[in-house]
């Protein structure tokens, strides 16, 4: 099978309208189930998923309503968010989170959708979303924070790809997962190594488990990457935290700490990152 061409991404089926894409919903979760374990497979995984190889999707998460200290500061993840919607200059709020709307999801509302952010989203179908200001995108970011939404910013071509967008170099995503639906989260596992390592902890970030655990294993039911274990009655994090914060969230003893070691620097870092590999002003 041919691969599209890297440097223009050409749509599937031209500019995508609600009308159609609901219509996928019905398969959406089996179908991405399939699409991840087939990246597992030898020789064929790689060749059929290769719009999640490093030249397509790289995302960072950022934890969810966390002050984080260095020490010497307190800083706010969501800055980092909040510094590329306004960069951004055109950004379109979706009318739904198309995974919760997929999954039925009963725990957070399917009205907190993506944020798209970069020229290209000029060209999404007003039955997707909508143009919004800064301080309107702004208002949406807090409202996701402040259900616990986990988010997910970075360059996810499969996104624009869906959208029937040509541009995916002038498009970034900004996404409010819940690990119940979203495929960013849900069956994390079911993703290749390799595409997991792809999806970024914020640097100097730490999560520890005090000697106020009890070994109730609540977070490693909630760990949606699969990084908390039980060894000798108490919680462990091994290095495939991805920093999300659920853990610290959900332990009824606050046994799980979160910490960074220069806040300035995991800024900078993230901000780095995300505007290598996609350009929104």
């Amino acid at each position: 099978m041919a691969r599209p061409d890297r440097e223009v991404f050409y749509p599937i089926i031209g500019q995508t309208k609600w009308s159609r894409l609901k219509k996928s919903l019905l398969i959406w979760d089996p179908v991405t189930k399939f699409v991840k374990r087939l990246g597992n497979v030898p020789v064929i995984g790689p060749r059929v998923t290769w719009f999640w190889d490093d030249e397509h999707f790289n995302q960072t998460v950022v934890p969810i309503n966390r002050e984080l200290s260095d020490g010497g500061s307190t800083v706010l993840p969501v800055t980092i968010v909040e510094e590329m919607v306004r960069r951004s200059c055109h950004t379109v709020k979706m009318n739904l989170c198309l995974c919760r709307s997929a999954c039925a999801c009963e725990r957070f509302s399917m009205g907190l959708g993506c944020l798209f952010l970069g020229a290209s989203t000029r060209n999404i179908h007003p039955s997707m979303g909508r143009p919004v200001p800064v301080e309107e995108a702004l208002e949406h970011v807090r409202a996701a924070v402040d259900a616990g939404l986990v988010m997910h910013i970075g360059k996810v071509d499969p996104d624009p790809y869906m959208l029937g967008l040509r541009d995916r170099k002038h498009f970034l995503t900004l996404c409010f997962c819940c690990q119940c639906c979203c495929v960013a989260m849900k069956d994390f596992d079911y993703f290749a190594p390799e595409v997991r390592a792809r999806t970024h902890r914020l640097e100097g970030l730490e999560v520890t488990v005090t000697d106020e655990c009890n070994g109730c294993a609540r977070c490693v039911s909630e760990c949606y990457a699969g990084a908390m274990v039980m060894g000798d009655g108490k919680a462990r994090v091994t290095d495939g935290c991805k920093g999300c914060g659920l853990c610290v969230a959900r332990c009824p003893r606050g046994a799980i700490e979160i910490s960074i070691t220069d806040g300035d620097r995991m800024v900078e870092e993230a901000l780095e990152r995300i505007t290598h590999h996609s350009d929104v002003t």
